[in-house]
């Protein structure tokens, strides 16, 4: 979400940055650490004017009044006359013409009294103004196209803090400053920690976290110096010095530098509150879900719940329908026994009913197996004249093979009733009937046997 942003405010710091660089004027800071000594001359050169330094009236051994002094005088009696002069020549004057000069300020307690003294006129204790250190910083306004090395000379650098070992008739070199460059830093910077955030997706928020405390840094700093560079734009172009080409790039630099970044933190901050309030969102999405979730199963749950009873109602009626078909099929089971047992005393009612069934489905048999039937049925008393008579057509056969003959035609009678029980479609509640049957038939057979024998 922040990428795009985040790249187009860096593009801009960039841009902001390397405009301050490129198009600042040349400067150079000198740091002073005490009182400048009396036969100390400093002079100012562009290699083709030069412009000896006015020391003042120093009361004290201060270097902040030292200070003080070098850029006063320096700003009212050189960089005003030429400022003017130009601005004169800019507005079509041809009593003058047009040249390049040096302006300069200070830092802290030291710019504060140069203010104050272009504002009142006043002094103030100059003495305890910043006396153990104090800054002037020079500025070289070209106005002619120069080229050449502009440069600062002294006959004596005593207490004059420098990184290289000065000597007497030593120069220092005007330069731009890489500190205009700071707003192109910050955006680099920006930049860099976006792309780290979308190379790695698990480290974003910290990333972003890192890139919004810079930028916040860099704003609240440049915020800070803000009106310092307005407040010297103002002072050096107002009265006292009335300084109309001095430079507004550097507060206007500043200005723009600060207002990109507090865009940027504005734009993290929003989408922090965005991100946090999509997080909860999302999160109450899905409780919600997990709500609705819960709430199904608990409905389902509790329908099943309800149909337990029902499923119970429905298996006990089940299990009373089954208990009753198997008593009934039990009852029905005893009355066909019942009607089937025959009495020991009186077996022949019993067999009729079957021999119906047997002459309905083998009528021309089962006259034969009756006839037979009725012959091993007869009573043990019977007369052997009539036992002759039913032999007679085997004659010429021994007592011996009558009575094996007469065997042989109960067993034969035993298997013909097996077979038609089994041809004949009984239902299951009748096998009783059919082993009773069997019995009664083999008992008939063995009596009609040993009558025989007999």
């Amino acid at each position: 979400m922040l990428k795009i942003p985040t790249f187009i405010i860096g593009a801009l710091l960039i841009l902001t940055g390397l405009a301050g660089y490129l198009f600042q004027d040349l400067g150079l800071s000198l740091k002073l650490t005490g009182p400048i000594p009396d036969d100390a001359e400093f002079t100012l050169s562009d290699g083709n004017d030069s412009v000896i330094l006015d020391l003042g009236f120093p009361s004290s051994k201060s270097a902040g009044e030292y200070a003080f002094w070098m850029v006063h005088r320096l700003n009212q009696n050189h960089a005003k006359d030429r400022s003017q002069a130009n601005y004169a020549v800019e507005q079509g004057s041809t009593a003058y013409k047009t040249q390049s000069f040096w302006h300069a300020s200070s830092k802290g307690d030291t710019q504060e009294a140069l203010v104050l003294h272009a504002e009142t006129g006043e002094l103030g204790n100059l003495a305890e103004t910043d006396a153990e250190r104090s800054t002037v910083r020079l500025v070289y306004k070209n106005f002619t196209g120069n080229s050449l090395p502009v440069t600062l000379t002294s006959t004596n650098w005593t207490n004059i803090e420098s990184k290289t070992t000065l000597k007497p008739g030593n120069s220092l070199q005007f330069y731009k400053s890489w500190t205009a460059f700071i707003p192109g830093i910050l955006g680099i910077i920006l930049i860099v920690l976006a792309q780290g955030a979308e190379m790695a997706p698990k480290a974003r928020k910290h990333i972003m976290h890192a890139a919004v405390t810079v930028g916040l840094i860099g704003f609240v700093a440049v915020a800070k110096m803000l009106p310092k560079a307005v407040s010297e734009m103002n002072w050096l172009k107002g009265e006292t010095y009335g300084i109309i080409q001095a430079s507004s790039l550097k507060a206007t630099t500043m200005l723009a530098s600060a207002g990109l970044l507090l865009v940027f933190v504005i734009l993290c901050v929003v989408s922090f509150i965005s991100a946090r309030k999509e997080m909860a969102a999302q999160a109450e999405a899905d409780a919600e879900k997990k709500k609705k979730v819960l709430h199904k199963v608990k409905a389902k749950n509790e329908d099943t719940e309800d149909q337990k009873p029902d499923k119970i109602e429905n298996d006990e009626k089940i299990e009373k329908s089954l208990t009753k078909l198997a008593e009934e099929d039990s009852k029905e089971e005893q009355k066909a026994n019942e009607n089937i047992s025959p009495s020991t005393e009186n077996p022949e009612p019993n067999k009729e009913p079957i021999k119906a069934q047997q002459n309905s489905s083998k009528p021309k048999k089962e006259n034969k197996t009756h006839v037979e039937k009725k012959s091993s049925d007869a009573p043990e008393a019977s007369d052997p004249i009539s036992k002759s008579k039913k032999d007679e057509p085997n004659k010429t056969s021994s007592p011996l093979k009558d009575s094996s003959s007469s065997s042989d035609n109960s067993l034969k009678d035993v298997e013909d009733s097996k077979k038609e029980r089994e041809s004949s479609t009984i239902p299951e509640t009748d096998e009783n009937e059919m082993k009773q049957r069997d019995s009664i038939n083999t008992k008939d057979s063995n009596d009609s046997s040993s009558r025989d024998n007999t």
